[in-house]
């Protein structure tokens, strides 16, 4: 997929304007061009690398550049270890406390 399809897909999927009320398939059509925006991204990485996904990204507005970071984010911590760190916690997670560390 070409930069500037991708771009188009992303500003489609309109990620910035779901709402908690947003019906269902509104949610499932904007979180499936994301996902597929997402998937393109990674191939024009491994094409042209990382420069060219940061130029598709250079042209997103702000509210389309979080929303679709954010959907980002999330897609990768669901398909990998990572897990968020809370590093305001007062108590320490060790080989003791039962608790894993967390990927960081």
């Amino acid at each position: 997929m070409e930069p500037a399809d991708i771009e188009a897909m992303i500003r489609t999927a309109a990620l910035e304007s779901l709402r908690a009320e947003s019906p269902d398939h509104e949610r499932d059509r904007a979180l499936s061009r994301a996902a597929t925006a997402l998937d393109a991204l990674c191939g024009l990485s491994d094409r042209e690398g990382t420069g060219a996904v940061w130029d598709v990204m250079a042209e997103l507005s702000r509210a389309e550049l979080l929303a679709f970071s954010t959907f980002a984010v999330s897609e990768l911590a669901d398909h990998t270890d990572y897990r968020w760190v809370d590093h305001g916690r007062s108590s320490s997670a060790g080989p003791d406390s039962g608790e894993e560390p967390a990927v960081e």
